[in-house]
């Protein structure tokens, strides 16, 4: 089921790049939610600059890949909507874009029960410039409305930066049921929380928003939801 899984979105992670003057700078990771183009993921990410944002991908292969890519062919995005407090964001290609998309992306998170098979995808170690795409594995720990009322999923894996803005996918029906957002620390402030960064601390736990608020954008839009 994980293999399953992984295979099916695998073509559709992209790593997020901003290119600056001369220098392009890794971001993380964005993902496909719908065919014409559009791309989800964290908002902490990009903030509040939106110039310069690129999506690339390695070759899509079973093979051994290098660690790093000597040459890098990323495409322009735009930025449709973001959304800071639910750390969720939509972009889209600049250009038109021929995608494989898969059938059925976006879950539907009422039925995610505790304990639930998961697998999340994206680029751990992208600020090392490491290109190739990983797999991590993770159970359902808990499912917590934060303070401000965003609705989230703790999982039981310790994910690394670059994964954040990734897909964390229910393995029972294969669909996309939340944006990787990173290590999740409680905090009476929540500065920590919505940076989605905790330099200072080590924890177990990663955390992912709902997709839900991801498919209100694309509804929003007048998209259909797959």
């Amino acid at each position: 089921m994980y293999k399953h899984s992984a295979q099916k979105y695998s073509g559709g992670c992209f790593y997020l790049l901003r290119k600056k003057e001369d220098a392009v700078v890794f971001l993380g990771t964005a993902f496909i939610a719908h065919q014409g183009g559009y791309l989800l993921t964290a908002s902490h990410l990009i903030g509040d600059d939106y110039e310069g944002l690129m999506a690339g991908r390695p070759g899509i292969t079973e093979e051994f890949l290098p660690l790093s890519l000597e040459t890098v062919q990323a495409l322009a995005l735009e930025v449709v909507k973001a959304d800071q407090a639910t750390n969720t964001a939509l972009l889209k290609f600049s250009r038109p874009v021929v995608l494989d998309t898969p059938d059925h992306l976006l879950g539907n998170v009422e039925n995610v029960m505790l304990g639930s098979s998961l697998v999340c995808l994206g680029f751990p170690f992208g600020h090392r410039d490491v290109h190739a795409l990983a797999v991590q594995r993770a159970l359902i720990s808990s499912k917590l409305m934060w303070k401000d009322y965003t609705n989230l999923f703790l999982f039981d894996t310790a994910v690394h930066s670059g994964m954040a803005g990734g897909p964390l996918i229910n393995t029972d029906d294969g669909r996309v049921i939340g944006i990787v957002i990173g290590r999740f620390l409680p905090d009476e402030e929540g500065g920590d929380f919505v940076q989605g960064d905790h330099p200072d601390h080590e924890t177990s736990f990663s955390y992912a928003v709902s997709i839900e608020y991801g498919k209100k954008m694309l509804a929003d839009m007048g998209l259909e939801v797959l």
